[in-house]
């Protein structure tokens, strides 16, 4: 019974990201009549909303009915260091109802976000520009966590010029960038990201170092030292991420260079853990894939790479897998 009701709790935080209710009781108990006028909402419906996020610590309710916050509330608020306010927001929007008829995929393997929104993700997020700026927000949130983690364990020291390859708002690479001055490189993302991508990077200081430019990782990539891969092989079925690969290879000759894969890798066994239920999203929002270590080894070796180490961030399942071009 736990379980059938979980998914009631997980939408219900997305509903009070969306609302910003985090925001409102950051510093103040709120009561909840002004909640509710703050955002628009009935009191007794709201209430009922919040009293079993009271239960699970995201928020603290007083005898007098005031609202405070908790640290776990703080971390949907907009201003916090690692808010994951976009994230829920986006599963608000998006994630939560490309759920209506998940056995469609099972039958069909088309993924039920494309027949809930009558496009493909990447598509709609092309035609919806208010979507995009939470799927953008929502990807750099998470990315920087993973980004301060992968610049803590890996050597950046020997290289030179940085291809991220489908980077967005550029984060990773920023952040490998502000810790090592002596590294440039550049985001290649697709023409609606490109805008954004020169503001976030230019906020970081690195106009100089850094540029964004619109291309098709389908079809090409720039050449670079090094290639980053963040986020990005997930979203793809094994056919479309040899695709990507053999161009990062075709454009990475020289036997020095290195390819990082930033991913959530799945345990050789099943198991209840981030990178596995990461894993349903893909597979009923993108048609893409979580993998395990040994597949993306095999992914490697049919591009032309050679896998050369894995290493653990220690964030949620996150590892950063090395290839060198194998000649």
């Amino acid at each position: 019974m736990g379980l059938s009701g979980s998914f009631l709790i997980s939408r219900a935080v997305q509903v009070v990201a969306e609302l910003g209710v985090a925001d409102l009781v950051t510093g103040k108990a709120r009561t909840l009549d002004e909640l509710a006028e703050a955002t628009r909402t009935r009191p007794d419906a709201l209430g009922r909303l919040l009293r079993p996020l009271v239960g699970c610590g995201l928020f603290t309710c007083d005898a007098d009915g005031a609202y405070a916050s908790t640290a776990l509330s703080g971390l949907l608020e907009s201003g916090h260091e690692d808010s994951l306010r976009p994230w829920f927001q986006l599963g608000y929007r998006l994630t939560y109802r490309m759920l209506d008829d998940p056995i469609s995929t099972l039958r069909t393997g088309t993924p039920a976000f494309q027949q809930r929104f009558g496009a493909s993700f990447f598509e709609h997020l092309a035609r919806h520009p208010d979507d995009l700026a939470v799927f953008n927000a929502a990807m750099a949130c998470l990315t920087r966590r993973t980004a301060r983690a992968v610049a803590d364990a890996y050597d950046f020291g020997t290289v030179g010029r940085i291809g991220d390859i489908g980077g967005g708002l550029g984060t990773l690479l920023a952040e490998i960038c502000a810790r090592n001055p002596h590294v440039g490189g550049f985001v290649l993302d697709q023409s609606h990201q490109v805008e954004a991508a020169r503001a976030a990077l230019d906020a970081r200081g690195l106009r100089d170092r850094c540029t964004a430019s619109a291309g098709d990782f389908f079809t090409a990539v720039p050449p670079a030292d090094m290639y980053l891969l963040s986020w990005i092989l997930h979203d793809w079925d094994d056919d479309d991420a040899l695709r990507i690969l053999h161009n990062c290879r075709r454009a990475n000759g020289d036997p020095s260079a290195r390819l990082l894969i930033v991913e959530a890798v799945l345990p050789e066994q099943p198991g209840l853990d981030a990178a596995t239920v990461l894993d349903l999203v893909m597979l009923f929002g993108l048609g893409g894939r979580e993998r395990t270590a040994s597949q993306y080894a095999a992914l490697l070796a049919k591009s032309g790479y050679r896998h050369t180490r894995t290493i653990e961030t220690g964030v949620a399942g996150m590892a950063v897998i090395e290839a060198r071009p194998d000649n």
